[in-house]
């Protein structure tokens, strides 16, 4: 079970810093300033639509009731998620939809959804 928690939360780090390296690495084009454009026309109701689509599709998220506000472009997230991981998993996939402009994560995570922090060893006597 340890070995789980440990993969995911590996698998979760690599995605962030891989989404991370492709923002920083994107050319400014006029794709991209197309895209701010547009986003900046959205409205609060398209935008709280379209995150709450994006998270019905999100395969770890679809099952998940996630309240989703909007106001001037600033999505809040509320609720409980399962798992400590899932909270990442929505803001990403939040972050993603146009118009978004900045995300509040109010998420709460449920009893028994952090990883479990082991014991330290005590040091033998006879190492002394």
């Amino acid at each position: 079970m340890r070995r789980k928690e440990i993969t995911m939360m590996l698998l979760l780090i690599g995605w962030s810093l891989l989404s991370v390296s492709r923002i920083q690495a994107a050319p400014k084009t006029s794709k991209t300033k197309a895209h701010a454009a547009a986003s900046a026309k959205v409205n609060d109701a398209t935008i709280t639509k379209n995150v709450e689509a994006r998270l019905a599709k999100t395969r770890s998220l679809k099952t998940i009731p996630i309240h989703v506000e909007t106001k001037d472009g600033a999505v809040t997230l509320t609720g409980t998620v399962p798992k400590w991981w899932m909270k990442g998993v929505a803001t990403r996939e939040t972050k993603m939809v146009a118009g978004v402009k900045k995300v509040s994560d109010q998420l709460k995570i449920a009893p028994g959804g952090m990883p479990k922090r082991r014991k330290k060893a005590k040091k033998s006597q006879s190492m002394k």
